[in-house]
């Protein structure tokens, strides 16, 4: 606890002593010359400035409330500064709130902000409770009129207290005490830090000096008493090159809209500090949030774009948010950096050169496939922190190249302190040199600033860091780009002594592979949605461009590392869900009006024609679908639609369908008892608690070891202080609860036998329905959820027969492989990974396979494959997860030589087909190699050709061919950007494993 207290608290635990004197040295920086009238309008929701009744201010005195976490407030500043005081640089307008503040002047024009947001272990502000105002102009006769657009977003993690206005006045900086102050706190941190008993003593005895002179009242002489220490330089040979910044979450406690306010906030204080500081730069990572400044702040977004030519401001990283990797589909993870490079470069003329970086410092681990999206979308260099956060194991490196499943690599530095939020001060400096086995090159970045909320560098981080740049006993400090470290960096590469290859795990927030199951859902959804639609827009010839950019920014911003995983307050998961209902809409309105221009169906009579398919992933289709009541069978090539054939449902097997359907042969193969059920190909025994216990295919190999789809209902304790993020991970020590069903049922419906269950207890109940198809390996679970429960955990389980010593977990455009067994700590700390549509293992003999629609959360050791389907955490959301849910999961038994069958019937499960009247036409794009997966067919970014995306799906190197009916003058290979590469030979496709083809058919 005392630990806990020290770290939270910072100075003021660790030395009371000395925090007492800093309090009496900051008492003498301010005095208070007149104060300010006081005036204050409070609202749930945002007012804009030109929306602002002036009538309807009310008086506001010092201690005044302005709400709980997210009220709002405006508070009118009025008042004179004393004409003998006007021109003189050392009066201030000081602001008092419990809060974060963006002052406007009397026109609405935004000169600065203000924030008293409190981060664990914060140095203490010279204002104190207050902050200087800047770029406050005074009127005729010295008035004074200010609008402080105020907000209260909780204390720390939680969303406690309230928002209060202290006080605003007309005061004098003492500069000699205001530099006294931060020459005091600057040694004061380095002698408590250093390991150097020799140093130490010398620097707590000038500290002693210079207090009893200020004791004294002679402040020059104190300052004196520190100059020695001040002044000696720097011995080391090492350089932090560092970078202000203001982490920004899209997200998280609070809400968007609250995040348009975070981000002018937090830029004003940048701008000014750039105007005030020589040689200050920021970096800012995230063109979303500058989108919103265009959109909302134009004169504001005018000095950005004047502080990035100046080389003031860095743009950092070129994806649009800074996303989740884990969960994101592979296509947004590309589209992320599609659509941020084309802001950056149209707003603010980048070039390739200055895109280099993907920045990415808080998201919760990192896909294996992601230095392959990566360095084909322009970017060689890649930034973190999180790795840091490890729980079980400590991650070796620091600087080091990073491999993916492809082969492909990136150069990758993780901050050594750990930190995006570096408090720039000696014991951070130190503590991230003492943790760097990399030390040896001599170079590490600091990125410092407050941050999570925003705000960026305040006048604590400038005043430290401006008296560190060669200050003995700390590594040296210099003000440079991200971009520039990452250049210098490369130049010592050979001297990087680690490649890393796979994923970059992060042992810990598993949870969020399950929290928020509808959000996770909901994007399966949504990016299937999208993908429809652009490849109709490709086949029919329409630029999809205009109509679905503002879609893919909407998405693209849902996949924000605490929206998408489900780490967020509920007002944040409602709207996004409302957003991806809206994604889904619109592409559906789209959708239709594209539907409409493909080719009809060439005999007949419309009305009379049966409906048709629309096929449009890689793999041709050969199955039944239900259109309107009636059963259809498909029968489709990739991308590609034809008529449904009917299928007779009155007709006795094998008579001919006087409707002209195929007859229903395929009855006779289904069969069932109370505890059995088949379909010819697979024989399902059920055990009394509703799981599998045997599952026999025809030719008799069992695929059940100790049973399949057993639910159980674990404990899943609040996790201090990240519930929702995290998973305990010796949950498996305790027994769970099995459910057993209270009714069963079962019926045979056209080519489908289907068992239906329903499980109830206390807090909840499932209705599933598994079902098996006429001619199909695959068992599907059809799912109905009505959760409320709290700290529970739902998972299905699975004991196959055949189970290897690693998983085969599909990952964006391909698979990686994990361990199954706990031998050691990082696969011990593998207790939960993450699988998109499924993940397989098997042995000599056979494998098995799970698949779902919208499921991520998966436990794949010692036997057993556990898909988790529900949680139930209480914080940042207390009702996160309860309510009705839907989803599906399947199983199916495949030859060990056979993942083409997972990946094909995985594509069938997340795409059905879509259904159509009089709608027929050839395959537009497919391959000859059943490994290669053609992902996206797309119309150029370009507007001037088809985008045809391929990945090679087994982790084999083969060549293929492209075959297509679309029109082209040209085909070429570009990156995944849409830069041209070289000429394409599409008869002779040459693919590495895992490797993704970009394909443009140029018109």
């Amino acid at each position: 606890m005392a630990n806990l207290v020290t770290w939270l608290f910072g100075i003021a635990a660790q030395e009371p002593g000395e925090y007492r004197k800093l309090r009496r040295m900051r008492s003498r920086i301010y005095r208070v010359v007149a104060p300010l009238e006081a005036e204050i309008i409070r609202s749930p929701e945002p007012i804009p400035f030109g929306d602002l009744d002036r009538g309807a201010f009310t008086p506001a005195r010092p201690g005044t409330s302005w709400g709980h976490t997210h009220d709002c407030a405006w508070l009118r500043l009025t008042g004179s500064i004393p004409e003998r005081m006007l021109g003189d640089p050392a009066t201030v307008v000081m602001l008092g709130i419990r809060g974060e503040a963006l002052v406007h002047d009397a026109g609405g024009q935004v000169i600065d902000s203000v924030s008293t947001v409190f981060l664990q272990g914060d140095l203490p502000h010279a204002g104190a409770r207050y902050r200087p105002l800047h770029h406050v102009e005074a009127g005729e006769h010295g008035a004074v009129e200010l609008y402080a657009d105020v907000s209260y977003n909780g204390f720390l993690l939680y969303a406690i207290g309230r928002g209060v206005y202290h006080g605003a006045n007309v005061a004098t900086r003492d500069d000699e005490a205001f530099a006294l102050y931060y020459d005091y706190l600057t040694l004061l941190v380095l002698a408590r830090a250093t390991d150097d008993t020799a140093l130490e003593a010398e620097l707590r005895g000038a500290l002693r000096t210079a207090f009893d002179r200020f004791s004294a009242g002679d402040l020059r002489g104190a300052r004196i008493a520190l100059q020695p220490a001040l002044a000696a330089r720097s011995e080391s040979d090492f350089v932090y090159s560092a970078i202000g910044h203001g982490h920004l979450d899209m997200a998280w406690l609070w809400p968007l809209r609250e995040t348009h306010r975070k981000a002018a906030r937090t830029y004003i204080r940048a701008l000014n500090t750039i105007e005030e500081h020589d040689g200050y730069l920021y970096g800012t990572s995230q063109p979303q949030q500058l989108l919103w400044m265009k959109q909302e702040q134009p004169a504001l977004f005018a000095r950005v774009k004047e502080a990035v030519a100046a080389g003031r401001i860095e743009l950092q990283g070129s994806f649009w948010v800074e996303t989740d990797t884990n969960l994101a589909g592979g296509e947004a993870l590309i589209r992320q950096s599609l659509v941020g490079r084309r802001f950056l470069k149209e707003e603010f003329g980048l070039a390739d050169d200055d895109l280099r970086l993907c920045w990415l410092p808080d998201t919760f681990g990192y896909s294996g496939n992601l230095p392959q999206i990566i360095s084909k979308s322009g970017m060689q260099w890649f930034q973190t922190i999180k790795l840091a956060w490890n729980k079980v194991t400590v991650f070796p490196h620091r600087s080091f190249v990073w491999k993916g499943i492809d082969g492909s690599s990136v150069l990758v530095h993780m901050p050594p302190e750990g930190d995006y939020n570096s408090r720039g001060a000696a014991d951070g400096l130190l503590r991230g040199l003492a943790q760097y086995p990399e030390k040896a090159i001599n170079t590490a970045l600091l990125v410092y600033g407050s941050g999570d909320g925003g705000g960026g560098p305040n006048e604590v981080h400038l005043e430290l860091t401006g008296r560190e740049h060669d200050l003995r006993g700390l590594p040296r400090v210099e003000y440079r780009t991200a971009g520039d470290f990452f250049r210098g960096l490369e130049q010592k590469v050979d001297d990087l002594p680690h490649t890393h290859t796979g994923e970059l795990y992060l042992e810990t927030h598993q949870g969020t592979y399950t929290t928020q199951a509808a959000i996770k859902k909901h994007d399966r959804l949504a990016g299937r949605r999208m993908h429809e639609a652009e490849a109709l827009a490709a086949i029919v010839g329409d630029d999809s461009t205009v109509v679905l950019e503002p879609h893919w920014r909407a998405l693209l911003l849902n996949n924000f590392h605490d929206i998408l995983p489900g780490s967020s307050i509920a007002r944040v998961n409602r709207e996004a869900v409302e957003a991806y209902e809206h994604i889904e809409a619109a592409a559906d309105t789209y959708i239709a009006a594209l539907i409409e221009r493909l080719p009809g169906v060439p005999q007949g009579e419309p009305d009379a024609a049966p409906p048709s398919a629309i096929n449009l992933t890689s793999f041709a289709r050969h199955e039944f679908t239900k259109v309107n009541g009636r059963w259809y069978r498909a029968d489709v090539e990739p991308y590609a639609a034809a008529p449904l054939t009917p299928l007779s449902a009155t007709e006795p097997p094998d008579a001919p369908d006087a409707a002209g359907g195929t007859p229903l042969s395929f009855a006779p193969a289904f069969s069932f008892t109370e505890r059995t059920l088949s379909n010819g190909i697979l024989t399902l025994h059920f055990a009394a608690d509703g799981s599998i216990d045997s599952c026999l295919d025809a030719a008799g190999v069992e695929h059940s070891a100790r049973g399949l789809n057993r639910l159980t209902l674990h404990r899943d304790p609040y996790q201090w202080p990240f519930d929702a993020w995290d998973i305990g991970q010796k949950y498996t020590a305790r027994t769970p609860q099995t459910l057993s069903p209270s009714h069963v049922d079962t019926t045979i419906d056209g080519p489908t036998i289907i068992r239906s269950q329903t499980y109830s207890w206390k807090r909840g109940r499932v209705e599933q329905r598994i079902v098996l198809e006429a001619g199909s390996e695959l068992v599907r679970f059809e799912t109905r959820v009505d959760w409320h429960e709290k700290h529970r955990m739902l998972r299905a389980d699975f004991w196959p027969a055949h189970y290897g010593p690693v998983a085969k977990c599909e990952i964006q455009f391909g698979h990686i492989e994990r361990a199954t067994t706990e031998l050691d700590a990082p696969s011990t700390a593998q207790f939960e990974v993450c699988a998109h549509k499924w993940l397989a293992t098997s042995n000599p003999n056979g494998g098995f396979a799970l698949l779902n629609d919208g499921k991520y959360g998966h436990r794949a050791k010692s036997g057993l494959i556990s898909l988790n389907l529900l949680r139930s955490p209480t914080f940042p959301d207390k009702t996160a997860d309860r309510g009705s849910h839907t989803f599906t999961y399947a199983f199916r038994p495949f030859a060990p030589d056979a993942l083409t069958d997972v990946v094909r019937d995985a594509y069938r499960l997340n795409n059905p087909l879509l259904t159509a009247p009089d709608v027929s036409f050839g395959s537009v794009a497919w391959v000859d190699h059943p490994g290669i997966v053609v992902e996206t067919l797309k119309p150029a970014e370009n507007g001037r050709g088809v985008i045809v995306r391929l990945y090679e799906s087994l982790g084999e190197p083969v060549t293929a061919a492209l075959r297509t009916t679309l029109t082209f003058a040209r085909a070429s290979e570009t990156d995944l950007i849409e830069r041209t590469v070289a000429p394409a030979d599409l008869d002779r496709l040459a693919f590495t494993p895992f490797e993704i083809k970009t394909i443009l058919l140029e018109s």
